[in-house]
């Protein structure tokens, strides 16, 4: 099958078409993550701050953990 000059024209169109849509497409999704980006920002600080808080709890528990077993294993010994 031949195309002629139209058809080449209305393919060349429709690939255009297709090309901006998916140029706009790409540039509303970085607009979205831009605009997200603070909140995402706000949400890691948050997460942090909240395992900076677990392992401040989790060492005190060692060490309260190690000094009544210290305590314990001297106590048993006789010493």
């Amino acid at each position: 099958m031949y195309y002629n000059d139209w058809m080449f024209m209305r393919i060349a169109e429709e690939r255009r078409r297709d090309l901006m849509r998916e140029l706009e497409h790409e540039r509303l999704v970085r607009q979205v993550e831009l605009a997200n980006h603070p909140q995402r920002h706000q949400v890691y600080h948050g997460l942090a701050w909240v395992g900076r808080l677990l392992v401040r709890s989790g060492e005190r528990l060692q060490a309260r953990h190690a000094m009544t077993h210290r305590q314990t294993s001297n106590h048993t010994m006789g010493g």
